[in-house]
């Protein structure tokens, strides 16, 4: 089967209700929010429609879209702007999709380029395999394959607040049931509570590194003193004895 009939089965967008993200219209003020500290990237209107139009006009879920673009502002620089990055957004989260091919990504992300390429008898799923590897499209595909944990570790906070808010019987439309308030209470216990057993690992001491060098030291203070014994009992100047060398890092330093 060609390329083309493939994209006649491609997998349904993914449906709002199955991601809790919210979907919104992107604005230049939060465009600005998000982007780095002293970012000199040009925020305007027509930039706005054209990314919202983007987002539209993409088979992707647009809450995923959105925050995926916001995440990765900081990635934009010379030669990559808005509609790259947001090219890059697209397509590693149509090959994160079930069913999806790098081949059927870039083929979306890039129609007339790979109308161009079939047309000559090029190989989509090579151009594919090059853009995917490329530095925006790896460093997306990293940064969502880091744990959720991680990822919304900010809302955790949110999240027992919500609990403890249920728990006195405030809800967000109005009063909460008994149900709930005792749902959210066992919930909040179970988040809270004290670990029943805690395996905690401790290097006490120093390092073997540190001991090593600890007892090279003292290797050579014996020997030193071994030596100015005896050079005293042989006869020696007591001033030139006490004239000695440490060896530090393999050279002699004088002390």
């Amino acid at each position: 089967m060609g390329l083309n009939e493939e994209l006649k089965y491609l997998p349904e967008p993914q449906d709002s209700e199955d991601l809790l993200l919210e979907e919104g219209t992107i604005t230049a003020e939060k465009l600005r929010m998000f982007l780095p500290k002293g970012s000199r990237v040009k925020v305007d209107q027509a930039t706005v429609e054209l990314i919202n139009k983007l987002i539209d006009e993409s088979t992707c879920h647009k809450g995923l879209m959105e925050e995926r673009l916001m995440s990765h502002l900081h990635l934009m620089g010379p030669g990559i702007g808005f509609k790259q990055l947001m090219n890059a957004v697209q397509f590693v989260t149509l090959i994160t999709t079930p069913g999806m091919t790098q081949a059927k990504a870039y083929a979306l992300v890039f129609p007339d380029k790979t109308q161009e390429i079939l047309e000559r008898g090029g190989d989509v799923s090579s151009f594919a395999s090059q853009y995917a590897g490329t530095k925006v499209p790896t460093t997306i595909m990293q940064d969502i394959q880091i744990g959720p944990s991680i990822t919304y570790a900010p809302l955790r906070h949110q999240m027992v607040q919500k609990l403890i808010d249920l728990t006195n019987g405030k809800a967000a439309d109005g009063p909460a049931s008994a149900t709930v308030q005792l749902n959210a209470t066992i919930a909040l216990m179970d988040y809270i509570k004290i670990p029943e057993a805690m395996t905690i690992n401790l290097n006490h001491g120093a390092a073997d590194e540190a001991k090593a060098l600890t007892q090279n030291l003292a290797d050579q203070i014996e020997n030193m003193a071994a030596i100015m014994a005896k050079s005293y009992q042989s006869g020696k100047d007591i001033r030139e004895i006490q004239k000695i060398g440490i060896v530090h890092d393999a050279e002699v330093v004088d002390v």
